[in-house]
């Protein structure tokens, strides 16, 4: 009986994984995410904040993160690195245009397409009719069964293409490694700077507590040979604050994929 009722669950989340493969990418990008970010929240606990003699509340927590983050990242992390590498193979494939190439390198494009969803059969699929090439038996259905659109996450993740790189007319904007650089680092910027104004990340003595706001405009002052007091009581937003939020969020905005411009040239 116990054989059994484990067999039946482990088919339900079988079946529960496998009607969301279109979502799989995403699933694994998220849990990858939140891996990454509960690690890095105990190792700032521990290392930058002081936490074990500041907020004794927060060790078990901590911990707790430290653990599950690394565990969520040993299993999900080596997944969503595999889909991400089927992904930018496919894509590669999809931009051939020669006819024997993309039959040269079909098997490896239909199983990466598989593997992803009906959304990249989709794609693939498409590229296939564009080219005269007849799809293989991995896929029973036609192209119009499948949908083509990614999740606004994927699609942004992986754009091909951004506002960024369109505006500035600078390609290598859009590449794979600046394109997830610039993403990671504006949100980086945006919660340290909110962090910062809303709970304070300095101290005002060596054994005191992080409770201080950083004036980032009183700082830069300082620097500059005045003597302004730069450690305020939080919630505090100096100018300077306020205006890297608005350069690390206009950054973070750029980086979306130049989807609309390109639907509106195409329809046109």
């Amino acid at each position: 009986m116990a054989r059994r009722g484990k067999k039946q669950s482990g088919n339900i989340f079988g079946r529960w994984w496998e009607e969301r493969r279109d979502q799989h990418l995403t699933i694994l990008f998220i849990l990858s995410l939140t891996g990454l970010a509960a690690f890095l929240w105990s190792l700032v606990f521990f290392m930058f904040m002081d936490g074990v003699s500041e907020m004794p509340d927060l060790i078990g927590l901590s911990w707790f993160f430290a653990i599950g983050g690394l565990i969520l990242l040993g299993v999900v992390g080596p997944e969503f690195f595999r889909y991400n590498e089927q992904l930018t193979l496919l894509r590669e494939i999809l931009e051939l245009e020669s006819r024997a190439e993309i039959q040269k390198r079909r098997k490896e494009a239909e199983e990466a397409a598989s593997l992803l969803g009906s959304i990249h059969q989709g794609k693939l699929l498409a590229h296939y009719k564009n080219h005269g090439i007849r799809a293989g038996r991995i896929f029973q259905s036609p192209a119009t069964n499948f949908a083509t659109e990614e999740s606004w996450i994927v699609s942004w993740w992986n754009a091909d293409s951004t506002i960024l790189s369109e505006k500035t007319g600078i390609s290598n904007l859009s590449s794979s490694n600046a394109h997830k650089s610039l993403i990671v680092g504006s949100i980086t910027g945006i919660v340290l700077l909110l962090w910062n104004s809303l709970f304070g990340i300095a101290r005002m003595t060596t054994e005191g507590s992080r409770e201080y706001t950083i004036d980032i405009l009183a700082w830069f002052q300082n620097q500059l040979g005045s003597d302004l007091n730069k450690l305020v009581e939080p919630v505090s937003f100096d100018l300077l604050t306020l205006i890297l939020l608005g350069v690390f969020g206009l950054l973070l905005w750029s980086t979306s994929p130049m989807v609309s411009l390109k639907s509106s040239t195409e329809e046109e």
